[in-house]
């Protein structure tokens, strides 16, 4: 932060103790400590080991530091928790330097340096409780930039990463979704038993926790560096959220995006830390949660209508559409629209803890075809590597419904592999046609728990044998070419 102040060069010396007790605690005859300096580009381990020994140590530091104060060569101060009598010499040197700033926390420290040597405070220096290092940082930076009469830009570096997409935030919520799919169908499954509140259980893993994943997931994927701070406002907001998982996607955009500014004009009102920290961590979530709030029905009625348009291809109103549909799922993950636009669309069938139609369709077209082009590959002459390959993809398909990428390669080089990958999504899917929702189920899976999801296990399971078969049939036809191009 310091260098984003307009000729700051950032950190030149820096003392910092870590003890092996809290401060207030701590026994300087009995308890360890390690005293570290930092400069501009260097790091080094000073002292180590009882907190009496390592104090003096630090005092006799204090003097270059003291020095370094006196000769210009530092132009402000920073004091977080310090032991003011360890610290004499720096402290008398900042007092006789004229409009010489010193900011921190640590209201007992900061206080006493204060009253003892008359150093100029700056900022909203101060307590620390409930306080975060990015808010200090902040903090801190604009105080010595106000005292500097430095133009401050908090907001005007580039970050150095663009921004994940939302879709990328959505997939990141993935292992949320599978856990909560299989525990409302566990507890569906179950015999109601007097006493265990399941029904009040079930009616919160559908409502709320998707949401409330979502709206935190994207605040602290959009604004990292408020940490704790973003969770707990993305946590308040996701309250206004219930049963929509773009109510929450859109919670958490607004409370990462308002988060800076927020912090940042409570800094520059000189709100004590304690109480910024309060406003940007509580109050912001509140706020966002009241803002969202009337848009929350309606995103889900967007949400409702994406689900109709999803199915309604395959809802037997269109035959054939699951010929072409699957062939194009498959071609799809091959060229990279898997996560940008199958994913996301699986969870938001999945928002209020169901099952998928196009998880199904992902088994089926995706780790079944897989499954059956490695199991044909073992059955042929081919090189132990590729063998080796093989039987990895085919355990993982089968018992983690993962790694369909193992057969991208046999498809690629064979035309006959290719189309029969192609063929068996295409079967598969129309074969799933007609009542979408009772084949609703997963990938991410073992094979019999992906079955197990489904209303409907005999029409999910022919389709799932079918795409196994063909792909299985074509990789064994083509098996004399597929060694002679893996061994090329």
């Amino acid at each position: 932060e310091l260098q984003k102040t307009e000729g700051c060069s950032g950190l030149g010396f820096v003392l910092f103790s870590s003890m092996s007790k809290g401060f207030d605690a701590a026994d300087p005859e009995t308890d360890l400590a390690t005293l570290y300096r930092f400069g501009a580009s260097n790091a080094e381990v000073v002292k180590t080991g009882v907190l009496k020994d390592v104090n003096q140590r630090c005092q006799e530091l204090d003097q270059e530091l003291a020095k370094a104060i006196s000769e210009g060569r530092v132009e402000g101060l920073i004091c977080i928790s310090c032991d003011v009598d360890l610290h004499t010499a720096t402290l008398e040197a900042a007092a006789r330097r004229k409009d010489f700033p010193v900011t921190g926390s640590g209201g007992s420290s900061l206080s006493a340096a204060s009253s003892r040597f008359g150093i100029q405070l700056v900022g909203n220096a101060g307590g620390s409780v409930a306080t975060t290092s990015y808010t200090r940082a902040v903090s801190y930076t604009y105080a010595l930039a106000t005292a500097w009469s430095k133009p401050y830009r908090p907001f005007g570096s580039p970050r150095r990463e663009s921004p994940p997409a939302w879709t990328s935030i959505l997939n990141a919520s993935l292992p949320a979704f599978w856990a909560v799919m299989l525990t409302c169908r566990c507890i569906e499954s179950l015999p109601e038993l007097e006493g265990l509140r399941l029904a009040e259980l079930l009616v919160l893993l559908r409502t709320v926790a998707l949401p409330a994943v979502c709206c935190v997931v994207t605040a602290s994927s959009l604004a990292p560096q408020h940490e704790s701070t973003a969770l707990m406002a993305a946590a308040v907001a996701s309250m206004a959220c219930r049963s929509s998982i773009l109510a929450g996607l859109l919670a958490g955009w607004m409370v990462a995006m308002s988060l800076d500014r927020v912090l940042f004009r409570c800094i520059v009102w000189n709100v004590p830390a304690t109480f910024t920290n309060l406003v940007v961590a509580g109050g912001l979530g509140a706020a966002v949660a009241c803002l969202v709030a009337p848009c929350a029905p309606l995103l889900r009625e967007v949400a409702v209508w994406i689900r109709w348009a999803a199915h309604w291809p395959l809802a037997g109103q269109v035959p054939g559409a699951g010929l072409l549909l699957g062939a194009v799922f498959c071609w799809g993950s091959k060229v990279g629209y898997y996560h940008s636009v199958a994913l996301p669309l699986i969870l938001l069938e999945m928002e209020l803890g169901n099952a998928s139609l196009w998880g199904a369709v992902d088994e089926a077209c995706l780790v079944l075809v897989c499954a059956g082009i490695c199991s044909a590959n073992l059955l042929v002459p081919l090189d132990e590597e590729s063998k080796s390959l093989c039987r990895r993809g085919l355990r993982i398909n089968l018992l983690y419904g993962d790694f369909i990428e193992v057969a991208y390669p046999f498809m690629e080089q064979s035309p006959i592999v290719n189309v029969a990958g192609y063929v068996a999504s295409g079967v598969a899917t129309e074969l799933l046609a007609g009542d979408t929702q009772s084949v609703m189920s997963s990938a991410y899976l073992p094979l019999p728990v992906s079955l197990w999801l489904a209303q409907d296990r005999g029409k999910l399971a022919i389709a799932y044998l079918a795409a196994y078969v063909i792909s299985f049939l074509g990789a064994a036809r083509d098996g004399d070419q597929l060694e002679s191009l893996c061994l090329s």
